[in-house]
């Protein structure tokens, strides 16, 4: 079964993507396939998180902001994590089985090096490639807010849509969460060797439909009954990973990508459209959720309120560190990292999230 697990968290609030003589507060200073500054600056000190991630944190600091949940944020004097020994064998790993878009995408290639002891989500090096640069909430949730040895094949993919031929992505070379799936069986799914992985130690996750009403919310026709068409192919595709042997599952909804800064920049009446559209997809998106489980023996669901988090910190960015709502950049006080995506800052947040309240000690 599952390990279950405390999880021990410490403030990860920042990891910068590049090299500098000392790095900054808050920055990545170490860690299995780090390459970048190993001494922090003036005032802070490099932190031991876990194997993956060591952080310049501040050196008198006795306690630190580190849990969100839907009423904000928390400050905790949980200790630093002290190093702990890894399992020798993949036989004691757990496995997560990861499916999205450009919100979860670290690159992962399927063809190239498997999740190992070195590098947990396998290629490429640890924590990936983000859309915004720095680790997403995969990374920060594969190394640090879970205990156990756990192996990440993440086969999210910047761009996807459920079905290519719903909503066609931005560009035909896109794999969709049906070409992600059928990626899946055709590789991992029958627990070779180099991927032991049973029903009881595995997690599937799915998190997409940005690029769903992104692409779409805007065209003619029921925008309900599209949704529910949608939800077919979603649930569909979700019960191939069930008949493969999936039990746990992590469900999440659509972020609020109308207070996004691209969909700021259009009317208001293009932002009301687009959130009311999203707002029944995730609505429908719940009572899938709840039907699948009810209707298949052993499963168990998990759900992430995307769309509540992201609403509660950008109603109040400062509670979290943020200087606004809007802006976006690579500084630590931008919750956006791009114009579309939140950033690395932000998906902090979300792991920590993730990990705690909606997985806890049920999940590894």
């Amino acid at each position: 079964m599952l390990r279950l697990s405390s999880v021990v968290l410490v403030a990860v609030i920042g990891y910068l993507p590049y090299a500098t003589a000392q790095q900054t507060l808050w920055g990545q200073c170490g860690g299995i396939n780090w390459t970048g500054a190993t001494t922090c600056v003036s005032g802070s000190s490099c932190v031991y998180s876990n194997p993956y991630y060591s952080q310049c944190l501040p050196a008198t600091s006795s306690t630190t902001t580190i849990s969100q949940t839907s009423t904000g944020p928390v400050t905790s004097t949980t200790p630093v994590a002290t190093p702990t020994s890894i399992p020798s064998g993949t036989g004691e790993a757990n496995y997560w089985f990861g499916f999205g878009d450009s919100y979860s995408q670290t690159q992962f290639d399927i063809t190239g090096p498997l999740p190992n002891l070195a590098n947990p989500i396998g290629n490429p090096p640890f924590p990936g490639y983000s859309a915004t640069g720095g680790s997403n909430w995969v990374g920060y949730l594969t190394a640090t807010y879970n205990n156990s040895l756990l192996f990440t094949y993440n086969y999210a993919y910047g761009g996807a849509t459920i079905n290519a031929t719903l909503v066609a992505p931005y560009e035909p070379t896109v794999l969709s969460l049906g070409d992600q799936v059928n990626q899946f069986l055709t590789t991992v799914a029958n627990k070779p060797p180099t991927t032991p992985w049973t029903s009881a130690n595995s997690l599937f996750s799915v998190w997409i439909g940005v690029n769903d009403i992104g692409n779409s919310y805007y065209q003619s026709g029921n925008r309900s009954a599209f949704s529910e068409t949608l939800l077919d192919n979603y649930f569909e595709l979700v019960k191939e990973l069930y008949t493969a042997g999936g039990r746990n599952f992590l469900f999440a909804n659509v972020p609020p990508i109308d207070r996004s800064p691209l969909m700021l920049a259009q009317d208001a009446s293009a932002q009301a459209l687009e959130k009311s559209v999203i707002a029944d997809f995730n609505t429908r998106l719940l009572s899938r959720i709840s039907s699948f489980q009810a209707s298949n023996s052993g499963v168990k669901t998990f759900f992430w309120d995307a769309n509540a988090q992201f609403t509660t910190m950008l109603n109040n960015p400062a509670a979290y560190g943020f200087a606004d709502a809007t802006s976006y950049g690579s500084a630590a006080t931008d919750f956006w990292g791009n114009n579309y995506h939140p950033s690395t800052y932000a998906n902090v947040f979300f792991a920590q999230e993730i990990g705690k309240t909606v997985l806890g000690s049920t999940i590894w």
